[in-house]
């Protein structure tokens, strides 16, 4: 017997030969993961796509041939067999055809907004973007909080709650067009360095639109007083480093919580406190997501639709995806990182269809190929942490993100044997911070 098929596939003694099943299932195995896509790149989509994506795990080319149909195309192609993409990062409470379900109703296969929702998210966050973690520097302003709003008519109550905070006797120096009360013109980062409290202020209320406002007061190393996104502590980087105004009720008792974080040094550096020691996990793994490009990510999500359905089709060699040995079952899963699209193979017995001994057979997997998370490069230094893998979360291939960082979860060793019987050959996204 192998001693990587040992590595990757952890038997008690007792079971009779495992390795004979595993290798009659990798040899069987038909998989290939031999694909690439063309997107045909409009106009108006070609700011954020390069012609071509060579650090892309699949093979992925944007542009235009007149000689050969795409497999997708921005905006509603007029080709039959063409997945349509809607691409946007603006708020669908201004722009109505950006919510999911009405773009899908209008004929989009394939959507890509600031939602977590979306097939493929883009977002406003990356570490190459916001230094998020650049240090604390000294508050040595007189005001308690800095404000940068310049549309004045934003459908909610953002400019209520600005003039109700300073009716709370809340010193705010207002470097836009609304309220303006500082003259001259600043580096928005470097002012805000300099604040306390950062009021980052959405133009509108909307789960997962979270823009540079909240991210930019990260870099500054501010707390954001934020009006906007409903869920806004689900981008937080570490619990109570935000203060949230969900509604203008709530005014006066966020003004009561910033005075008295700016009069007890303990308690507001408790805030900041993510800044040396490091963001929380579930805040690494969703910023981590967008280390891989959204154009790259829409590649990988488009490749693997088209995969899937060529496994569907009657033309496929089926490939097995159990074996049995007297009272005993291998199943033959498949698990791949998250942003990339070629699968590895995993196995596991019947008699440990378990939570455990999927992360662990996930874990000893990629630890034998010395397997380098994605996002090594791109994090901060400080935050990148040794060589071990440590898994955030395992779930199906074909969730959204927001399924995968926030709702999903397997309810028990016996929800992961249902999925496990009832998928063949189960595949799996894993996260690792």
């Amino acid at each position: 017997m192998g001693d990587n098929l040992r590595r990757n596939f952890p038997f008690p003694a007792l079971f009779l030969d495992p390795q004979a099943c595993v290798s009659e299932l990798t040899r069987a195995n038909s998989d290939s993961s031999d694909c690439g896509v063309t997107i045909e790149n409009f106009r108006d989509a070609t700011a954020n796509a390069r012609p071509e994506w060579k650090t892309c795990s699949v093979s992925c080319t944007f542009g235009f041939d007149s000689s050969k149909k795409p497999d997708a195309a921005f905006g509603l192609p007029h080709q039959s067999g063409v997945a349509s993409v809607l691409r946007s990062m603006e708020s669908a409470s201004y722009y109505s055809e950006n919510n999911i379900a009405q773009a899908q109703r209008r004929g989009y296969d394939i959507v890509m907004t600031t939602s977590l929702s979306s097939d493929v998210p883009v977002g406003y966050f990356s570490w190459a973007e916001y230094d998020i973690m650049a240090p604390v520097m000294p508050k040595t302003e007189k005001a308690l909080a800095a404000a940068f709003i310049s549309n004045c008519g934003a459908r909610n109550f953002r400019l209520e709650a600005l003039v109700g905070l300073e009716n709370a006797n809340i010193k705010i120096d207002s470097y836009g067009g609304c309220h303006r009360n500082r003259d001259g013109r600043v580096d928005k980062v470097e002012a805000l360095r300099r604040y306390k409290f950062s009021l980052a202020f959405e133009n509108s209320n909307e789960e997962d639109y979270v823009t540079e406002k909240f991210f930019q007061s990260l870099v500054a190393g501010t707390v954001p007083v934020v009006i906007g996104a409903p869920n806004i502590e689900d981008f937080a980087p570490s619990p109570g480093s935000v203060l949230h105004i969900k509604e203008l009720e709530d005014v006066q008792s966020v003004a009561k919580r910033m005075k008295y974080l700016a009069e007890n040094p303990d308690a507001y550096n408790q805030s900041l406190r993510w800044k040396y020691e490091g963001p929380s996990d579930s805040f690494k793994a969703l910023v981590d997501m967008a280390v891989v490009h959204s154009s790259c990510r829409l590649c990988i999500h488009l490749a693997t639709v088209i995969q899937e359905k060529e496994e569907r089709s009657s033309d496929f060699k089926k490939r097995p995806c159990k074996c049995s040995r007297g009272s005993e079952t291998v199943y033959h899963l498949y698990v791949r990182e998250r942003g990339r699209f070629e699968m590895d193979s995993i196995f596991l017995r019947s008699g440990n269809l378990t939570l455990g001994a999927l992360e662990a057979a996930v874990l000893m997997k990629f630890k034998s190929v010395e397997h380098v998370p994605i996002w090594k490069q791109e994090r901060p230094k400080s935050i990148r942490g040794g060589d071990e893998l440590k898994v955030y979360r395992i779930y199906p291939v074909g969730l959204t993100q927001r399924q995968a960082l926030y709702t999903f979860k397997f309810e028990g060793d016996a929800d992961l044997r249902s999925h496990i019987e009832n998928n063949p050959c189960a595949k799996f996204e894993v996260i690792f911070v």
